[in-house]
């Protein structure tokens, strides 16, 4: 039963990830989109507060890599995905975190 609660969560998030991207691409106020959509604000709030709180949780996480062809003395090397980041050395971390979080949310 477990298994499909969590289905039916991660689908009601992906419908709701669709409507709050809908709401910003129409460039309505949220009450305003809310209010010609039928949606109750109060339920579009918590949604994206679910939506944020999720996020969160999957926050990219830097690992320290063996592999000699990703280490060299100027450069950082970041796998996301399928990409491969090469950065100076010297790049700020706090410049590097957010540049994945921008990248994970395209």
């Amino acid at each position: 039963m477990a298994d499909v609660l969590a289905v039916r969560d991660a689908y009601r998030l992906q419908e709701w990830a669709q409507i709050h991207r809908r709401c910003k691409e129409s460039g309505l106020s949220n009450r305003e989109f809310c209010r010609q959509n039928g949606i109750a604000e109060k339920t579009f709030y918590y949604w994206l507060r679910k939506l944020r709180e999720t996020a969160l949780e999957k926050q990219p996480q830097l690992v320290a890599l063996d592999d000699e062809e990703y280490i060299t003395d100027d450069m950082i090397h970041i796998r996301f995905g399928a990409a491969i980041l090469e950065l100076p050395a010297k790049t700020d971390a706090a410049a590097i975190a957010s540049l994945l979080q921008v990248l994970q949310k395209l």
